[in-house]
């Protein structure tokens, strides 16, 4: 009975320090950026939301700072997609149907819209 009882109190005390170790996706994460040298806009800060879902990778851009109290404009995002290394969105906004493409290096992320307008950010670090 003794080593019945230590035994279980044992195992309850080494399946305490045990950690689950869990894989999370690179690409998921809100990113903080902004577009260069936008014509008749100039500079556009942004934030760029991704999520995983059964479905695939969806996105959510939101406009920042400035640009947010100055403008009505809204994203809609068609469709997210991420392909060797390459996040593509499409999205829709000012009447104009766009597209970025990104590359992400670890939390620095870039690339382009449209293939005109350099695109620049990084990563916002989450609460744990």
């Amino acid at each position: 009975m003794k080593k019945g009882i230590l035994f279980l109190i044992g195992l309850l005390i080494l399946s305490c320090g045990v950690q689950k170790k869990v894989i999370q996706d690179p690409y998921v994460g809100v990113y903080e950026m902004t577009i260069f040298d936008v014509d008749q806009f100039g500079d556009i800060p942004i934030t760029l939301t991704i999520n995983k879902e059964a479905s695939g990778y969806v996105s959510k851009i939101e406009m920042r700072g400035e640009a947010a109290t100055n403008s009505d404009y809204t994203w809609e995002i068609d469709s997210t997609e991420i392909e060797n290394e390459t996040i593509s969105i499409e999205a829709y906004v000012a009447n104009y149907d766009v597209y970025l493409e990104l590359g992400l290096d670890e939390d620095e992320i870039s690339g382009s819209l449209m293939g005109m307008y350099e695109i620049e950010g990084k990563r916002v670090p989450t609460k744990k």
